[in-house]
């Protein structure tokens, strides 16, 4: 009887470790997402990352990660496989493996792990990504109820921007300084210079010079003043207008003598003092 049943195990193997539930697909994730409003994890692999399948045999059958994850719709995508897996990995700029995406349903990006992380270290990551990814679902909740929420406009734009996802936040900045006339000046000025720094990225000069003054006109006047005067010496000293970038930094200086971006001023003037006149 004993060698039967030992029998039957060596032939049946080891019993499967339950780890985490993986949708099939990533169409199917954001399904699921959506209807449950849950965040999404997405595990990014290939066949050749060895700290992929390490992933798959340590932390992502820990206990303790495998009850977390259920706060999520979980999925991988093979940068190596279909058309549309590849894409998703170009369309999240994922260059390196393994990398863990946690999005919102509406596909927006929350928080980002590149390499590999324990079993010990990753229930931190999967709390903290549940965290911003609450904030994230508010936001885009009262977008969805009110497509001209400044506020939620404003903020969804300023994490995508923090997240270096900028067309999509140049986008939502642009929407949210359309509608903010009512918000608050420290906002709406936040709003404005995001998106000039987006678009002296872009070398778009003259529309983040007149998002800029925009910015320093709106009142009452606060301590954001002598960074919105640096955003705009920098987009001076880009365009190459290198008078009008001098100007500015020392304009900084008298004003905010005491500031970090005093400091930074005189380090950017005796940068441009040393660069070859064009």
């Amino acid at each position: 009887m004993f060698g039967t049943i030992a029998m039957t195990l060596l032939l049946s193997g080891p019993a499967p470790s339950a780890g985490i539930k993986w949708e099939r697909s990533f169409e199917e994730a954001l399904k699921k997402a959506k209807a449950t409003r849950k965040p999404i994890l997405v595990d990014f692999w290939a066949d050749w990352c060895g700290w992929c399948h390490r992933l798959d045999k340590t932390t992502y059958v820990d206990p303790v990660v495998v009850r977390k994850a259920e706060e999520f719709v979980a999925v991988k995508v093979n940068t190596e496989g279909n058309r549309q897996e590849t894409e998703i990995a170009t369309r999240y700029d994922v260059q390196s493996l393994p990398t863990i995406l946690f999005l919102s349903p509406e596909g927006h990006q929350v928080h980002r792990l590149n390499g590999f992380q324990g079993p010990g270290q990753f229930p931190r990551t999967l709390d903290q990504a549940l965290d911003v990814a609450k904030r994230i679902l508010l936001l885009e909740a009262a977008i969805e109820r009110n497509p001209n929420d400044a506020a939620a406009l404003a903020g969804l734009g300023q994490h995508l921007y923090e997240e270096e996802f900028y067309g999509e936040s140049r986008e939502l900045l642009a929407r949210a300084i359309k509608v903010d006339r009512g918000e608050p000046a420290a906002s709406r000025r936040l709003a404005r210079m995001l998106l000039a720094i987006i678009q002296n990225y872009d070398r778009r000069y003259g529309e983040a010079e007149e998002l800029l003054n925009e910015a320093l006109g709106i009142k009452p006047t606060g301590e954001d003043r002598a960074k919105i005067l640096f955003v705009l010496g920098r987009t001076y000293a880009s365009w190459g207008r290198r008078e009008d970038a001098q100007k500015m930094m020392q304009k900084i200086v008298r004003e905010h003598a005491g500031s970090v971006m005093a400091q930074k001023a005189r380090e950017t003037l005796l940068a441009l003092d040393r660069k070859p006149q064009q």
